[in-house]
C-alpha cells in the first residue's frame, strides 16, 4: 500500500473524508463480519450442546443391556475373617467359607553383618576372595528365570543388591541392621525363589553374606534323601531301589533251587556256587536272612518292598556319587540332544507353505525323539530333578508339558550343569553325613512364598494372593477361620446400587433437559450485535464481557433443530411398555415430572422420584421405586432395558448423517461449516471493495493536491514578479 498523505496542500482531512465515502462499503463489511462470529459462537454453542446429548446417547445405549442391571452384593457374616465382593455372575444365596490358609511372600532376612559394612563396602571386606578363575558362584533362580553370580572380591554391597534386582528380586541392603532383605516381587507360591551356591566357593561365600537359610540346607540334604534319585551303596553293592529288588529277585531264584525238594544236589550246587561266587548275591542273602525271610513265600511286593529298605540302609559313599555322577552326565547329555534337535526344529523358516509343512514335520519329529529319550525312567527322574532345581523355580511340573523346557535345556551349558548338579548332590551327601565344616550360626531366615487356600461350599481354591475369585464373587481372606467352624457369604441383589442406577440416569437426563429447555426459552438480544474493535475500545472488558454473553446466551433460542430434539426427547420418556401383560411407565415407580405449574422455571421436563430424600419437592410422597425393585427387581430392570432401548432409538434417529449434517450429530454441522466458508468469500469481496474505493479516492485526493500546490506555486511566481 502506498504512503498517503494528507492535504498538505489543501488543509482538508483526506483520510476522515475518503473513510465517509466508503462507509457504505464498510458497512457491508462489518455487517457480515457481525454474522460470521455470531455464526462461530453458534456452532460452539451447539458444540457443546451436541457432546452433551452423545454422552446422554452412550450413556442410554449401555442401559439397553442385562449385563448393565447385573449388581450383586455380598455380605459376610465374619468380616475380620473375609470380605467378599459380587459380580453380577455370582449366584445369589448363602454360602459357606472357611479360610485354610493365608498367602505369603518369599522373603529372606540375612544374617547380622559387621557394622563397618556399608553399601559401598567391597566383598572383600566380608571375607571373600577370589581369582581370576577361582571365584565364589550362587544361583538366583526364581518363578520366570534362572541368573548366576559370579561373586568378585572388587564387587560392592550395592552392586550386589543390583545383581539381586536384576535377578528379579526385590532386594535391600540395610546400612542401620546390617542385613541383607531379599524378597520376592509377587507374593504365593509361584513368587517363591532361592539363592544357592554352585561351588564350594558359593557356599562359603553365602555364609559370610549371611545368606545361607537353614532351609537351603534341608533342601540340598533331600536331594540324597529323595528316594531313587542317587544311588546307595549296600555291601559292595552300589545300586538304586529297583536294582536292590532285581537283586533280591536273582537271589530268591537260586534260594527256591536249594530250597527245592525236587532239584537235584547238581542244581542245588550250582545255585550255591552261584551265590557265594556273587558278592552282590552274598550280600543280598545275607541281609534278607539276618531278618529270618521265608524265601519260599516271598512275594513281588515284599520284593519291592525289601529293595527300598536295603537301599535305605546303605549309604552314599564315594563309589555311590561317583555311579551316580555318571548316570547323570549320561541321562543329562541325551536328553539335552534331543532338546537341542527341537529347539532347531522350531527355529526353520516358515515363509513358503513348502517351508510349514517341512519346519512342522521337524518339530513332530523331534517332539517325539524327546519322548522316547524320556521315556527312560532314568532319564524321566533326571529331567525332573533338574529342571525342578536348576531350572526357573515356578515352570510347573516337568511332567505337565515336557516340551516347554526347550529353552532351558538348549541355554544350559552340558559341562556347567553336570558340575553344578553334581556339587549339588556331592555337598548332600557330606551335608547328610554331617561331615561338612558349615559354621553356618549367621544363617538367613528364610520365608517360602505359599498360596491361599479357602474351602467355598466344600470345594477347595488355591491362589497366589489373598484374593480368590470364584463364579463372580471375590472373596479377601484376612485371618484363618477355626477348626470345622465355617463363616457365612450372602449375596442378593443390590437394591440400593440399582435405585442409585435409576436416579443417576434421571440427572443426567434432568440436567440435559433443563439446559436445552433454557437455551431454547433464552431472552431475546435482536438488539444486540458482536462488537467491532472500535466499539470495544470505548467499553470496559466487564462491559465487552456481558455484551457479548447476552449474544451467546440467546444463540438457540427458538431453534427449530433444538425444539426437535426437545420433542423427540420428552416423547420417548412419555411411553409405556408392555411387561408380563402389563402396561408399565416411569408413573408405575412413583416417577413423573412436575407440571408447568409446579415445577421451576425451565424444568418442567424434568422427572422427580416419591420418596427421594435429597428432592423437596417429591421426599414426603411413598417410596414406589424402592417398593418396586425390593418386591420386583426384574420389573424395574425390564422397564429400564426397554425404556433406554427406545430413547436410544429415538436419539439414534436424530443423529443420523445427512446431507446437512454429519453422523452423531442432532444440528446442522454441514450447513453450518458451509454458511460460514460464504461468510469468507463475502467478507474478502467487501473487504477487497473497500480497499479498490479507498484507492481510488485517494488517487484523486492526490491529485487536487498536486494541482492546488502548483498553482499555490505558480501564484508565488507572479507575486515575486509584480514585486509583491
Amino acid at each position: 500500500m502506498p504512503i498517503r498523505l494528507s492535504g498538505l496542500a489543501s488543509g482538508l482531512d483526506t483520510e476522515a473524508l475518503v473513510g465517509a465515502l466508503v462507509s457504505a462499503y464498510s458497512y457491508k463489511k462489518e455487517k457480515y463480519t457481525k454474522a460470521q462470529t455470531k455464526l462461530s459462537w453458534k456452532q460452539d454453542a451447539w458444540k457443546t450442546l451436541n457432546s452433551k446429548v452423545y454422552s446422554l446417547y452412550t450413556e442410554v445405549g449401555n442401559m439397553r443391556y442385562s449385563s448393565n442391571y447385573a449388581i450383586k452384593k455380598a455380605t459376610v457374616s465374619d468380616t475380620t475373617k473375609a470380605t467378599a465382593t459380587a459380580s453380577g455372575n455370582a449366584i445369589n444365596g448363602t454360602q459357606s467359607l472357611e479360610v485354610k490358609k493365608l498367602s505369603t511372600s518369599a522373603y529372606v532376612t540375612g544374617g547380622k553383618l559387621a557394622d563397618s559394612i556399608k553399601l559401598d563396602s567391597n566383598l572383600s571386606e566380608l571375607g571373600i576372595v577370589s581369582g581370576t578363575t577361582d571365584k565364589g558362584a550362587i544361583t538366583v533362580r526364581t518363578g520366570t528365570k534362572v541368573t548366576k553370580i559370579e561373586l568378585d572380591m572388587t564387587m560392592t554391597v550395592n552392586q550386589l543388591v543390583s545383581k539381586f534386582k536384576e535377578a528379579g528380586l526385590d532386594a535391600n541392603y540395610d546400612e542401620k541392621n546390617n542385613r541383607f532383605f531379599i524378597s520376592a516381587q509377587k507374593s504365593g507360591k509361584d513368587g517363591d525363589f532361592s539363592i544357592s551356591a554352585d561351588n564350594t566357593k558359593g557356599l562359603s561365600d553365602l555364609m559370610k553374606l549371611g545368606l545361607l537359610s537353614d532351609s537351603e540346607i534341608k533342601s540340598i540334604k533331600s536331594t540324597v534323601s529323595t528316594e531313587g534319585l542317587v544311588k546307595r551303596k549296600y555291601g559292595s553293592v552300589v545300586s538304586d531301589a529297583d536294582g536292590f529288588a532285581s537283586l533280591i529277585r536273582a537271589v530268591k531264584g537260586y534260594k527256591d533251587i536249594i530250597n527245592s525238594s525236587t532239584a537235584s544236589d547238581e542244581e542245588k550246587q550250582a545255585a550255591r556256587e552261584a551265590i557265594n561266587l556273587e558278592p552282590a548275591y552274598r550280600d543280598i542273602e545275607e541281609y534278607l536272612d539276618g531278618k529270618n525271610v521265608d524265601w519260599s513265600t516271598l512275594t513281588e511286593s515284599d520284593i519291592v518292598a525289601y529293595g527300598k529298605e536295603i537301599y535305605n540302609a546303605g549309604k552314599y559313599d564315594d563309589d555311590a556319587a561317583a555311579a551316580t555322577e555318571r548316570e547323570m552326565t549320561a541321562s543329562l547329555n541325551a536328553i539335552r540332544d534331543e532338546y537341542v534337535k527341537l529347539s532347531a526344529a522350531k527355529a526353520m523358516p516358515e515363509t513358503t507353505d513348502a517351508e510349514k509343512t517341512a519346519k512342522n514335520a521337524a518339530i513332530a519329529k523331534a517332539k517325539a525323539d524327546v519322548d522316547a529319550v524320556l521315556e527312560n525312567p532314568v532319564n524321566a527322574k533326571w529331567a525332573s530333578y533338574i529342571e525342578k532345581n536348576f531350572g526357573a523355580a515356578n515352570d510347573g511340573s516337568f511332567e505337565d508339558d515336557k516340551y516347554r523346557y526347550s529353552d532351558f535345556w538348549t541355554q544350559s551349558d552340558n559341562l556347567e550343569l553336570a558340575n553344578s548338579v553334581s556339587y549339588r548332590m556331592k555337598l548332600a551327601y557330606t551335608l547328610s553325613a554331617d561331615d561338612a565344616a558349615l559354621d553356618n550360626a549367621n544363617a538367613a531366615v528364610k520365608i517360602d512364598g505359599s498360596d491361599s487356600e479357602i474351602i467355598l461350599n466344600g470345594v477347595t481354591y488355591k491362589g497366589s494372593t489373598n484374593s480368590i475369585t470364584v463364579n463372580g464373587l471375590t472373596i479377601e481372606a484376612k485371618a484363618l477361620t477355626a477348626e470345622n467352624s465355617p463363616i457365612s457369604i450372602t449375596v442378593a441383589t443390590d437394591t440400593d446400587s440399582l435405585y442409585d442406577k435409576v436416579k443417576d440416569f434421571l440427572t443426567s437426563y434432568n440436567t440435559l433437559m433443563n439446559e436445552m429447555q433454557k437455551l431454547y426459552n433464552a431472552d431475546s438480544a435482536k438488539d444486540y450485535e458482536p462488537l467491532t474493535d472500535d466499539e470495544k475500545n470505548e467499553m470496559s472488558e466487564t462491559e465487552i464481557e456481558k455484551w457479548e454473553q447476552k449474544i451467546k446466551d440467546s444463540l438457540l433460542r427458538r431453534d427449530n433443530s433444538l425444539s426437535s430434539l426437545i420433542s423427540t426427547m420428552t416423547m420417548s420418556m412419555m411411553k409405556s411398555y408392555t411387561i408380563n401383560g402389563q402396561s408399565v411407565s416411569w408413573s408405575t415407580f412413583g416417577i413423573h415430572t412436575l407440571g408447568t405449574l409446579n415445577a421451576a422455571k425451565n424444568e418442567n421436563y424434568a422427572y422427580h422420584i416419591d420418596g427421594d430424600t435429597e428432592d423437596s419437592k417429591t421426599s414426603g410422597n411413598p417410596e414406589k421405586l424402592r417398593a418396586a425393585l425390593a418386591e420386583d427387581p426384574e420389573k424395574v430392570i425390564e422397564f429400564l432395558k426397554q425404556m433406554t432401548k427406545g430413547l436410544y432409538e429415538d436419539l439414534d434417529k436424530k443423529m443420523k448423517s445427512t446431507s446437512v449434517k454429519s453422523m452423531y450429530t442432532v444440528y446442522n454441522d454441514k450447513e453450518m461449516a458451509s454458511e460460514y466458508s460464504n461468510y469468507n468469500n463475502l467478507i474478502k469481496t467487501w473487504t477487497d471493495r473497500v480497499t479498490e474505493m479507498e484507492d481510488s479516492y485517494y488517487k484523486k485526493f492526490a491529485q487536487m493536491e498536486k494541482a492546488l500546490s502548483q498553482l499555490q506555486s505558480n501564484s508565488s511566481s507572479i507575486t515575486s514578479l509584480l514585486g509583491g
